[in-house]
């Protein structure tokens, strides 16, 4: 498990649209130079190696705002205070057919999130231009597991939500394909192909 506590959205995403290790990058902090008291976004990236059985490897990185004290973060991750949650599997099962699949994608204030959820309530919303710049550090961050790994397919499920494919996916470069899903034959998927 990683975790590194950014002081702003741009320095975030600027640090995950660069690289696959969130620690780095940013050069080590000194107890001279950290805020005693402060409001920082936390991530936390999370690897779960399974190669031992099916040639997968898990992730999930989760960010979140919380109060901290110099570099200690006194909340945990929660509804209220929730900025993103993905979820994705590099896939190296078929060595001609290897991907990297996002099972999760959830923003604040997303597509989801506005067209079912009410967060008028929570203590943070992002703004749309937050919630784009997000996406797009994250599908990079992505792009940069598949680009350390070799694999020239990224994947998302989007069942049968055109809507937020052509609100959140199609611009960065996702084509629908027409594969036939197990669980459900109307769901849709997405592929991005890496040159």
């Amino acid at each position: 498990m990683t975790i590194q506590l950014f002081n702003s959205i741009l320095t975030m995403t600027t640090i995950l649209k660069l690289s696959t290790d969130i620690n780095k990058i940013l050069p080590k902090k000194h107890l001279f130079n950290t805020a005693i008291y402060s409001t920082n976004y936390i991530v936390e990236h999370n690897k779960y190696n399974t190669e031992f059985r099916n040639l997968n490897e898990y992730h999930n990185i989760k960010c979140w705002k919380s109060h901290c004290i110099f570099d200690y973060h006194i909340e945990d991750e929660n509804d209220n205070n929730r900025i993103f949650n993905l979820d994705f599997i590099i896939n190296k099962e078929d060595v001609d057919n290897t991907f990297i699949k996002i099972d999760y994608l959830e923003i604040n204030n997303d597509f989801y999130n506005k067209k079912f959820f009410d967060y008028s309530n929570l203590r943070i919303l992002l703004k749309n231009d937050e919630v784009k710049l997000i996406r797009i550090s994250l599908i990079n961050f992505i792009e940069n597991w598949a680009i350390k790994k070799n694999i020239k397919k990224i994947i998302i499920e989007l069942h049968s939500n055109l809507e937020r494919y052509n609100e959140e996916f199609k611009d960065l470069g996702f084509n629908i394909v027409e594969n036939k899903k197990l669980l459900n034959q109307y769901w849709i998927e997405a592929v991005k192909e890496l040159k």
